[in-house]
């Protein structure tokens, strides 16, 4: 049995950061999910937007409710990681980490309570499915084995994939904002981006938008931010 033959749909996720009405309504409203799907989602689930926690707690309450919820790490998790195990804050300061502190309550990442630490912890960099490969941001396909080399999984802007080293399957990644235009012409690519810019609206000309891609039709769904 293939991965597409175990779910009625199999739904890709992306960028977060924070915008939790958003992403309800594009769960609820939108997608219309149901525990006979299969969500995944690409990372930075924190940071930028003002409900960071209210993500997490949305993700953890559908976990326990019977919902197929399989993140990957983005970026902004993993700067969250290395905070807390000893790591200058500046570059975590440098990319939003004082909306996730507000949201979370704390002035101190210590005082983040194990059920979201564990959270963070347990992210894998990728995951493998028959014919897609899910991470935040790319792979580095210098390496001989991209597999191995988790900072290109989390920061890469490159778009090249060496369909070799992947088996034939495509990259579904976020990290670097795009158009709705955009992210339309590359479910055509080998690298589908699905980060629409949802934490940006306002601010970008053209994003704004969180992004759902519906992998057995190839089929874009996305909200507008409504934060």
């Amino acid at each position: 049995m293939t991965d597409g033959d175990k779910y009625k749909r199999r739904i890709v996720i992306g960028d977060v950061h924070g915008c939790h009405k958003t992403f309800h309504k594009l769960l609820f409203d939108n997608l219309k999910i149901t525990k006979e799907d299969k969500l995944f989602f690409v990372g930075d689930f924190i940071d930028r937007g003002p409900r960071s926690k209210e993500v997490i707690d949305l993700l953890l309450k559908l976990k326990i409710e019977g919902y197929s919820i399989n993140p990957v790490m983005g970026n902004h998790e993993s700067l969250l990681i290395n905070h807390y195990y000893g790591m200058d804050i500046k570059d975590w300061k440098r990319n939003g980490s004082d909306a996730t502190f507000r949201s979370f309550g704390i002035s101190d990442i210590l005082e983040l309570e194990n059920k979201y630490l564990e959270f963070f912890l347990n992210l894998p960099y990728y995951i493998e499915l028959d014919d897609f490969i899910i991470c935040h941001a790319g792979m580095n396909f210098d390496e001989p084995n991209p597999f191995d080399e988790e900072f290109s999984m989390l920061w890469t802007r490159d778009d090249f994939v060496d369909m070799k080293k992947t088996n034939g399957r495509r990259l579904v990644c976020g990290h670097t904002p795009h158009t709705l235009e955009q992210i339309q012409f590359s479910l055509k690519l080998n690298k589908i981006q699905l980060d629409g810019g949802c934490v940006y609206y306002g601010r970008h000309p053209g994003v704004g938008f969180l992004c759902a891609l519906e992998l057995n039709s190839i089929k874009l769904y996305y909200e507008q931010n409504c934060e």
